[in-house]
């Protein structure tokens, strides 16, 4: 058995096979080791352990960590990251803070330096020993070619496949590059809320029942398999610096998370005709306090208008005492393919630092049938942006009366 599989602090907390995989890949001669695969199937948390286990055994190894957005490493990595390192009892210096302009970070000798790739000048000509890309269907191929020219030891690689071209499945047919498949049947420690949500879009009768089945949902974050990305529901947006000047403010739409969902706050703005979105806040583990200091930060007045998520009545009246002007959005029952077809109807302009609502943008998309058909009903996940700014859209442009009559027509009335 290897050194790093042997290491008592990753033992004590537990590993999935994905981790020895890994190790003997490396050990076997490869030099990239890319995992394919499911949503929760340790990926992730594999790398890091892999990662860890170096570092704790004392290698004195550089690793660079990269991701496309510098904001998706702060809310998805380092999270991840912070948790392995309260739970492995491992000193790091300095003490994590992500608001750190600089994500650098020394533990037992060894540097974890994360970088997001919206800032790549950061990373000219810097050298490591290890690279690791997050998510790398995201990420240029010239952004792994200029990582690996200056890397010593070794690359990894972790994906959800959702898409059936890129440079990552190109690389495959080198013969140093290994691929390690994995689905959530592979991770041991996941919950079973989270086994149950994917096992949901699995076409089953049951599930086509409930009208939670999605063939393509099932195909790549339950089997793990690649899949075309068809039927995105929105194509007219596109990303601008900011918000021009003498653009109607109309309101913020408000979308409440915790857990595992992130809360997610977008403002909205209309210009000639056209629509602006800006998406402040986009975050898991909120409480209602959080919330309320978050909307003090951003100077939201006690007039603007809020609408907010009315499955969460509790939460709208906590924020209104708060001083703020929030209502529970309307929800009919056709109102999400009326919200939907609302903002379809303008031309959608997001703000550059909303990475998150872009990429439920680019992912957000018509749910299949057992055969590939496009159903006509979205997928239930990469939606709270769009759900904020569909409740604030629907509010202040969108017509109540139209969809109350759209709901008496689907029910013969």
């Amino acid at each position: 058995m290897n050194e790093t599989i042997e290491n008592e602090a990753i033992k004590r907390i537990g590993s999935s096979w994905l981790l020895d995989d890994t190790v003997k890949a490396f050990e076997n001669g490869y030099k990239i080791v890319e995992h394919e695969g499911g949503s929760r199937s340790s990926k992730t948390y594999s790398i890091f352990q892999f990662l860890f286990g170096r570092a704790i055994d004392g290698k004195g190894e550089v690793f660079t960590i990269v991701r496309d957005k510098l904001t998706w490493i702060k809310s998805t990595l380092l999270v991840d990251f912070k948790q392995l390192v309260e739970m492995l009892e491992v000193p790091v210096y300095p003490e994590i803070n992500f608001n750190r302009a600089d994500q650098v970070y020394n533990v037992n000798g060894s540097e974890f330096a994360f970088f997001g790739l919206d800032y790549a000048e950061k990373l000219h000509g810097r050298k490591q020993d290890w690279f690791w890309i997050n998510e790398a269907l995201e990420v240029e191929k010239r952004h792994f070619d200029q990582l690996e020219m200056r890397t010593t030891k070794g690359g990894l690689i972790d994906y959800n496949p959702y898409n059936d071209v890129g440079w990552v499945y190109d690389i495959q047919k080198r013969p140093d590059v290994c691929v390690i498949k994995s689905t959530m049947w592979d991770n041991p420690f996941l919950e079973e809320n989270i086994r149950k949500k994917i096992l949901s879009y699995k076409p089953t009768p049951e599930n086509i029942r409930n009208g939670t089945a999605d063939n393509y949902m099932w195909e790549v974050y339950g089997l793990g398999n690649k899949a075309k990305l068809q039927g995105v529901i929105f194509v007219n947006w596109d990303i601008v610096e900011g918000i021009p000047d003498g653009a109607r403010f109309l309101g913020y739409g408000l979308d409440f998370g915790f857990r595992n969902d992130p809360t997610a706050l977008v403002g909205l703005w209309e210009f000639d005709k056209e629509l602006y979105a800006d998406n402040p806040i986009y975050r898991t583990g909120m409480l209602n306090s959080d919330i309320i200091n978050e909307l003090k930060k951003l100077k939201v007045n006690s007039g603007d208008l809020i609408v907010g998520d009315s499955s969460e009545p509790k939460s709208i009246e906590e924020i209104r005492r708060a001083g703020f002007n929030i209502k529970g959005a309307y929800k009919g029952a056709d109102s999400v393919r009326y919200g939907i077809d609302l903002l379809k109807s303008f031309k959608i302009h997001i703000t550059k630092r909303s990475i998150e609502m872009e990429n439920e943008l680019r992912k957000y998309k018509w749910k299949e049938d057992r055969n590939g058909n496009m159903l006509n009903e979205p997928i239930d996940e990469l939606n709270h942006s769009i759900d904020s700014l569909r409740y604030i859209a629907m509010e202040k442009l969108g017509n109540k009366q139209e969809v109350q009559i759209l709901n008496r027509e689907l029910l013969g009335l």
